[in-house]
């Protein structure tokens, strides 16, 4: 199986590094906007969550987003529990600091190399996590890990600072062979979009 090559884990690694430089759990998340921005940019992912369930977040850094999208879903009175993968040891312990029983459900590892052994209900990452190259490769494999009847979700986030618009997710997905159930985006601006796709 192809994937990226050195020097983008490397990029991605020092990214989990850098996000440990402060104690602020939303830039420990890559996201230095403040708390309402981010909840205008990130929720509307949770457009995406239908059904009581499981959720991984593939590259879950700290843990925050994950915590979100548990209590978003709560407020639509649906109960997720939520699971964790990413490359930062460090991100992986504040997570699981973020949600002590369930500890064992967050796992420092390669999202390309790892093999989970089971599957969920919905599974959440963004492009950002492959270069473009192989995007239609990552999305075949974290479709591996969703359960049937389940549904994984994807994400682009753009950036303001950068003037980085977020890629067509759904354009994407369609182009990889998957078929859409749905869409939405957030900021205002927008500067992010998500869509999901059903197994």
């Amino acid at each position: 199986m192809a994937r990226p090559d050195t020097e983008f884990m490397e990029e991605v690694s020092k990214l989990a590094s850098a996000y440990l430089q402060s104690d602020d759990p939303l830039v420990q998340s890559g996201f230095s906007g403040g708390r309402d921005r981010w909840v205008s940019e990130r929720s509307p992912l949770g457009q995406a969550i239908d059904r009581d369930g499981d959720f991984l977040d593939v590259g879950c850094a700290n843990g925050l987003l994950a915590e979100d999208v548990v209590r978003w879903a709560t407020v639509r009175g649906v109960t997720l529990t939520p699971h964790g993968v990413d490359v930062g040891p460090g991100l992986v312990t504040l997570a699981r600091e973020r949600f002590p029983s369930l500890a064992d459900d967050f796992v420092v590892a390669d999202a390309w190399s790892w093999e989970p052994g089971r599957s969920w209900t919905f599974v959440y990452s963004l492009l950002d996590l492959a270069p473009d190259h192989l995007w239609c490769q990552w999305l075949r494999r974290l479709m591996e890990w969703v359960e049937p009847g389940g549904r994984l979700i994807v994400g682009s986030y753009g950036s303001r600072t950068r003037d980085i618009a977020p890629a067509d997710v759904a354009e994407v997905m369609r182009g990889c062979g998957l078929l859409v159930e749905g869409a939405s985006s957030g900021g205002d601006p927008m500067i992010t979009r998500f869509a999901w796709s059903g197994r």
